[in-house]
C-alpha cells in the first residue's frame, strides 16, 4: 500500500494497480479509489473448492483509499474480512447499488459514508463523476449489480463492467471511456472473453484490460484470448493483461 501511496504521477496520469479476481486500486488528481478489493479468504471459507491461486497483495489492515467501490455483494467483490479489517471506516467514503450498500451497513460502515449509486444513477464524489452502468446480473440476490465509470478532474476515464453477461442493451448503455476493466471469465453468467472483446471494442478509447480469470482455478480463463479476439474486431485498441500490483499508467 504504501507503494501505491508514494506513487507520483503527473497531473495528467492516472494509474491502476490490479489487485486479481475483479479488484483494483486506481490513484488520480490525488485520489484512492479501490473498486472490489477481494484481499482474505473469505470465499474459500464458504466455498473450500474455490482457494486462491496466490496470496492477496495487501492486507485487509493496510488498505487505505479515498472511495471504496463495490459492484455486488458476492465476497469475492464484496469481502465482508476486508470491510471488517479495514482501519478508515470513518474517513472514506463507500459506493455501491442499493443491496450491497445495505450490507455495507450491516457490517458496520456508517451510512453517512455509504454512498448508493444504482444504474443509471450518478454522484460526484471528491471531485469525480461516478456513473452506475447496466449490467445483466448472474443471480437473482445480486439483481442490484451496477458496472461504474469514473470520470477524473485531469480528462483520464475508466469503465469496470462488474460481473455481468453481454446483451444488446449493456451495448446500449455501456460508456466510452479510455479504458475498460471487463470480466472474461465466461462461467456462471458472465462475458467469456470473446463476448468481452465486443463490448471492449465498441467502448474503449485507449486501452482494454481483462479481469476475472486468475484467482480460482475452477473459474479461470487464458487472457491472451481476449487479447486475441479484440485484433479482429479493433486492431488499433490497445490490451494490457496487467500483472499483480504492477502499475499501469496512462495519460
Amino acid at each position: 500500500m504504501k507503494r501505491i501511496i508514494d506513487l507520483k504521477l503527473k497531473p495528467n496520469q492516472a494509474a491502476l494497480y490490479f489487485l486479481g479476481q475483479a479488484g483494483y486500486i486506481c490513484k488520480c488528481c490525488d485520489t484512492l479509489i479501490a473498486i472490489d478489493p477481494y484481499l482474505s479468504d473469505s470465499v474459500e471459507k464458504k466455498s473450500p473448492a474455490l482457494k486462491r491461486t496466490f496470496p492477496a497483495p495487501i492486507k485487509p489492515a493496510d488498505l487505505k483509499v479515498d472511495i471504496f467501490i463495490v459492484t455486488h455483494d458476492h465476497r469475492d467483490h464484496l469481502d465482508p474480512e476486508v470491510i471488517e479489517q479495514y482501519k478508515f471506516k470513518d474517513s472514506t467514503k463507500f459506493v455501491a447499488p442499493r443491496f450491497a450498500s445495505k450490507k455495507l451497513l450491516e457490517l458496520g460502515i456508517k451510512k453517512d459514508n455509504v454512498i448508493t449509486i444504482d444504474v443509471g444513477e450518478s454522484e460526484t464524489v471528491n471531485q469525480i463523476k461516478i456513473e452506475g452502468i447496466y449490467t445483466v446480473p448472474n443471480e437473482p440476490k445480486v439483481v442490484d449489480t451496477a458496472g461504474y465509470s469514473f470520470k477524473f478532474p485531469n480528462g483520464r476515464s475508466i469503465y469496470h463492467s462488474a460481473d455481468t453477461d453481454l446483451s444488446p442493451l449493456l451495448l446500449q448503455s455501456a460508456p466510452q471511456a479510455e479504458v475498460g476493466l471487463f470480466c472474461i471469465n465466461g462461467k456462471w453468467g458472465n462475458m467469456n472473453a470473446e463476448k468481452a472483446a465486443q463490448l471492449a471494442a465498441l467502448v474503449c478509447t485507449k486501452f482494454a484490460i481483462p479481469n476475472h480469470y486468475d484467482l480460482f482455478a475452477l473459474n479461470s480463463e487464458n487472457p491472451e484470448i481476449f487479447k486475441y479476439s479484440i485484433k479482429f474486431i479493433k486492431p488499433e485498441l490497445k490490451v494490457e493483461i496487467l500483472e499483480i500490483m504492477k502499475p499501469f499508467i496512462w495519460d
